[in-house]
């Protein structure tokens, strides 16, 4: 995320929107890239909107404001730079908690991840399962009509503004207090959030929420309580620092066309681990199919090593899958992902990491936290210049590198994208990992994978009890 300087120009952000409006509309990728993250319209509100965003703001007006208040405030007096960098988002600068329970509020049930703070900022990630009370009437959307040509457009528009009002009103955490052990008091700003909503706008299901802690809590904080008017609390710890070891770039153990069949096959496992029904099994159905002619293809190829199992392995796959076999004749390691995921006992840990890689495919990675639940695990990671790519019309994104993770007794996990902000020069993100860990593994190994390369990262897991920062 971009930081405005202590007395930012207002004349000069505006430029700032019209030169990418200028771009955006002439076509040039990255212009096209950074406006499509906010609105499909190539409009200066638009343009507006996404200069506020990539500077940590939630609006123009939003980003006006602070501005206009910062002008207002007297000339601060230099100081030179501490020794060593004390930038927000420097490798090695942040520090997080967690292991919070969940908590009853007026918005519904509120469970806190995990809070990432550094110099600068203090984020908070959380799940929220809205109760649908306590929000005001002007904030429950409208029942809309469904949509008759040629007001589809209109319609669409207005269930779209619809849920975005709704989400927002139930991620107001308006009776929620923040202490610390000092006694120091906290507010809670919701940032953004993501979920599924019905025909009618509201959320149908649970919402992640991202939410900004000010101000940011230090390195001395012992613990955070999070009250609810009611009277319940829930506490966030510091989370342990355990024992990291991240190896030195080594060329990739396996072929492209080796990575992207094992690839093929963890989706597909992925899949199944998230999905359940008629659908979700049609839809699996489709996926084999094309993952198995894009086998043939690759064998046709001659890319591939005329020795390698992988596609006898991924035709056994899809016959599990589409419960035409049982897995009998599987990878051990995919038949343990399957396994596990039937089973929701993983172990609790919030883990303070702070490991920087070496630069792998002109990408440079930051890897913070990492938080287990019983039924799966994240990362949180920040990348730079970003973790997804685009093709040159800015429709068609991917990530140039994949993480294998590997615990200490064989068992591997697949992940998927969890969220994701973009800021001007970096991005940060949530992987989360399926299925739940081991609850007898001691380590993990984290290998980054790019084009010819990879980059180990070995983490020995603490115990869950061991939360306080050495």
């Amino acid at each position: 995320m971009s930081e405005l300087p202590g007395r930012p120009d207002l004349d000069q952000l505006r430029r700032q929107a019209r030169e990418l409006l200028r771009a955006a509309a002439h076509g040039e990728p990255r212009a096209v890239t950074r406006l499509r993250a906010v609105s499909q319209r190539v409009t200066l509100s638009a343009a507006q909107l996404a200069v506020a965003r990539e500077y940590g703001y939630r609006s123009w007006p939003a980003l006006k404001a602070d501005v206009e208040r910062r002008r207002r405030l007297p000339e601060p007096t230099a100081s030179p730079p501490k020794p060593g960098g004390d930038e927000p988002g420097a490798p090695g600068q942040r520090w997080s908690f967690g292991g919070a329970t969940a908590l009853q509020t007026a918005a519904g049930v509120l469970v806190p991840e995990t809070l990432v703070a550094d110099a600068g900022q203090a984020m908070m990630y959380a799940s929220l399962m809205p109760s649908g009370k306590g929000q005001p009437a002007a904030a429950r959307p409208r029942r809309l009509p469904a949509p008759r040509t040629p007001f589809t457009r209109w319609a669409r528009r207005r269930r779209a503004n619809a849920a975005v009002a709704a989400m927002r009103a139930a991620a107001r955490l308006d009776d929620v207090t923040i202490v610390d052990d000092r006694e120091a008091t906290y507010v809670l700003r919701p940032e953004s959030m993501a979920g599924r909503h019905g025909q009618s706008g509201e959320p149908a299901g649970p919402m992640s929420v991202r939410l900004r802690l000010d101000p940011v809590p230090g390195r001395e904080v012992r613990w955070l309580e999070l009250r609810s008017q009611e009277g319940a609390a829930t506490r966030l710890l510091p989370s342990a620092r355990p024992t990291v070891r991240v190896g030195q770039p080594r060329p990739a153990a396996m072929s492209p066309a080796e990575r992207e069949l094992v690839d093929q096959a963890l989706r597909l496992i992925g899949l199944r681990l998230t999905s359940a029904g008629e659908a979700a099994d049609d839809i699996l159905r489709q996926r084999c199919s094309a993952a198995l002619a894009r086998t043939a293809q690759i064998q046709r190829s001659g890319e591939l090593d005329p020795a390698s199992q992988l596609p006898d392995q991924l035709r056994q796959l899809c016959a599990v899958l589409t419960g035409h076999r049982p897995p009998g004749r599987l990878p051990a390691s995919w038949s343990r992902m399957l396994d596990a995921a039937r089973q929701a006992d993983g172990p609790r840990h919030h883990l303070d990491i702070g490991a920087a890689l070496p630069p792998i495919d002109g990408m440079t990675v930051q890897v913070d936290s990492l938080i287990s639940r019983p039924g799966s695990w994240q990362l949180y990671l920040r990348a730079a210049p970003g973790w997804r790519n685009y093709t040159e019309d800015g429709r068609r994104r991917w990530s140039p590198l994949s993480v294998h993770a590997e615990d200490d007794r064989g068992g591997t996990y697949v992940h998927n994208l969890g969220g994701s902000t973009g800021h001007r020069g970096h991005e940060e993100l949530t992987l989360q990992f399926l299925p739940r860990l081991d609850p007898l593994a001691h380590a993990l190994t984290l290998t980054f994978r790019g084009t010819g390369e990879e980059i180990p990262l070995d983490l020995l897991l603490e115990p869950a009890a061991s939360s306080q920062r050495e």
